[in-house]
């Protein structure tokens, strides 16, 4: 039996030692490249279907058909991915940084106005709101929604139809007492087509208002009449277009040959208008009381370049109409007002024009009064200052003469005198009673109010 030499056994053993320490050093250095990740990631993930190996064609057929060739198998080869060593870049570029805009300079004081809430749009208005919240979906697609913020407004109204004589009586039951022929007139009395273009404008004007959020036609204005009658008396066919509604006041007018000087309320207001529709030919020298300032007014306007083409027309034509024309006056003359509608249908036989004589029941009350001026197209109910004060001594040009449906304006439509001038009087006072009575006269409870003129010079 031979033995291993000493010297043999000790040499082995170094050059092991030496190998494992070797193989270990290469382990270790491994560990700072990517192989050992990717020898994980390839141990954890799930494996990938093979792709086979392609494989050369198939040997011809031999004649004997029946036996057949062992095919061989396929032979998968497992896909080494492999992946370049990790390097930094080069370059490295940080994104753009896009600032938000800057807030504006918020401002020092607070900008003066004038903020309604909605209520205040129309007095009288029934006001009902809500906020209904309803489910959506995100909000950046439905800030782009249309209708995902909206404000819905609707205004319903009751549409008044035009009074007849029984219901009138609803308003003064003193009717049939202060005309003797109230039945008989009421049964010849068909509403005119005025009541319904007065209902229309009014229609228009809430419409157009609404659309815009402007202050609307309130409550007491749109309900402010109850009926517009026209009506042909039975024995002798004198016209009548009778008016049922209020009383609110106008305080306008100016006459120099009358009244040369006007109270200094007057004279320092910027709304009081100086002209009615009813007009004469100044008769005397002495300029009318507003004359200077209206001039004043219009140089002003000339100069001011922010002044509207049609501001400086109207304060023009305001100063030609005083230096040419006398007006009534509110505070002193008894007189009516009827809507701008009445301009339309001239050859009506029941328009009334500025002139014409008018005779005005409260009550059991009866006082004379002409047909004064134009007024919106949307309104009626208005008289002087002066007949205002007739019928209630409480009115004031800030306060109504009365608020319910219950005057009667009976106009008298081409009753107007042949020439234009300064009321009469006593021929206003004798005409309507005369008139009156072309439609079966005052009734035994009636009271007729003699006007008498408060302007006439004292001997």
């Amino acid at each position: 039996m031979k033995q291993q030499s000493p010297n043999k056994k000790k040499g082995f053993r170094t050059w092991f030692g030496w190998g494992l320490l070797g193989v270990l050093a290469l382990a270790a250095g491994s560990l700072y490249t990517p192989y050992p990740l990717q020898l994980a990631r390839f141990c954890l993930s799930s494996p990938e279907p093979q792709k086979p190996v392609a494989q050369p064609p198939a040997p011809p057929a031999v004649a004997d058909a029946d036996k057949k060739q062992p095919q061989p198998e396929t032979v998968v080869a497992p896909v080494v991915e492999t992946a370049a060593p990790w390097r930094p870049d080069n370059t490295f570029t940080m994104p753009d940084i896009v600032l938000p805009p800057f807030p504006p300079a918020l401002p020092e004081k607070v900008e003066s106005g004038t903020f309604e809430h909605v209520n205040e749009l129309g007095a009288g208005i029934n006001m009902r709101s809500g906020v209904t919240f309803k489910p959506g979906s995100t909000a950046s697609v439905d800030r782009k929604v249309k209708d995902a913020y909206v404000v819905q407004m609707s205004l319903s109204l009751y549409q008044p139809e035009a009074a007849t004589g029984e219901e009138l009586k609803l308003v003064n039951p003193k009717l049939p007492m202060v005309l003797n022929q109230y039945d008989a007139l009421m049964q010849q009395a068909q509403v005119s087509p005025w009541f319904h273009s007065l209902y229309l404008h009014k229609q228009n004007r809430i419409r157009k208002n609404a659309a815009t959020l402007d202050r609307l036609l309130d409550r007491h204005n749109f309900y402010d009449t109850d009926t517009i009658l026209q009506i042909s008396a039975p024995d002798t066919g004198r016209k009548v277009l009778w008016m049922q509604a209020d009383m609110d006041v106008v305080s306008d007018g100016s006459d120099g040959d009358r009244l040369p000087k006007m109270s200094d309320k007057v004279m320092k207001s910027d709304y009081y208008q100086p002209s009615t529709s009813y007009r004469w030919r100044k008769v005397g020298k002495t300029p009318n009381p507003l004359l200077a300032k209206w001039e004043d007014r219009l140089e002003k306007l000339k100069k001011d370049s922010k002044s509207s083409k049609d501001a400086i027309e109207h304060a023009r034509t305001v100063v030609a109409d005083l230096k040419l024309f006398s007006f009534l006056l509110a505070e002193y003359d008894p007189f009516i007002v009827i809507p701008l509608t009445f301009k339309e249908g001239k050859d009506d036989t029941y328009r009334p024009q500025p002139g014409d004589y008018a005779a005005v029941v409260v009550d059991n009350r009866v006082f004379p009064a002409l047909v004064g001026d134009y007024g919106p197209k949307f309104k009626t109910g208005e008289a002087s200052l002066r007949l205002s004060k007739l019928v209630n001594p409480r009115a004031t040009s800030y306060a109504r003469a009365v608020s319910h449906l219950g005057v009667s304006y009976i106009i008298f439509p081409g009753s107007k005198e042949e020439k234009n001038g300064p009321p009469d009087y006593d021929r206003l006072n004798s005409r309507v009673q005369e008139l009156l009575n072309e439609i079966g006269g005052l009734g035994p409870e009636a009271e007729f109010q003699v006007v008498e003129d408060q302007l006439k010079p004292k001997h």
